[in-house]
């Protein structure tokens, strides 16, 4: 399948935020592993393991979203969408189109909100360490609006193989069925 048409720095974003996912995650196993290490062998708990592996998580849970939508590595089921013409499924592809840009610019908005308010209040978590929510919520903020660009792109770049005359599948993928000029 093609990848959406994206600029290269929000292509070269989304691989930083894969990787950065990945750093994140091995942080998060060597922390749990230090963590019921101590515990077991002096019985002492790393300080601050729960607050640590919970902005960790928020931060791996969201970091691939991105390039999981730009690379097509999610799931997609269009039982009924591949039995449509193509005129269903431009129309769909319209809905959709209209639909992710609307709850992507809602969702961004929100969380920019969000962001907002805890860098203001000066909201931390509740354990001992106290750390800022901000940098997590950040973590969120972007990579829903790299989701929603990708997720966006991806629609607009179906609409337009449909609108063209091409077939595409539900995951935007592009293909010529031989003998059947493109309906399926």
């Amino acid at each position: 399948m093609r990848r959406p048409h994206l600029p290269r720095a929000a292509t070269a974003a989304a691989t930083a935020f894969d990787i950065t996912a990945g750093m994140l995650l091995l942080a998060l196993m060597l922390l749990t592993v230090a963590d019921v290490a101590g515990r077991n062998l002096r019985g002492q708990s790393v300080l601050g393991t729960v607050d640590i592996s919970t902005l960790l998580l928020v931060a791996i849970a969201y970091l691939g979203l991105a390039s999981a939508e730009i690379s097509g590595q999610h799931v997609s089921v269009g039982l009924v969408e591949l039995r449509l013409g193509r005129g269903a499924r431009t129309a769909l592809s319209a809905l959709r189109l209209v639909l992710l840009a609307a709850l992507g610019a809602l969702l961004v908005w929100g969380l920019g909100e969000v962001l907002l308010s805890a860098v203001d209040r000066g909201e931390t978590t509740n354990d001992i360490l106290r750390l800022a929510t901000w940098p997590a919520k950040l973590v969120l903020l972007a990579s829903f609006l790299l989701f929603f660009a990708a997720a966006v792109a991806k629609e607009a770049q179906k609409l337009r193989t449909l609108r063209s005359g091409g077939d595409a599948g539900p995951d935007g993928e592009a293909s010529e069925r031989p003998g059947d000029g493109g309906r399926r």
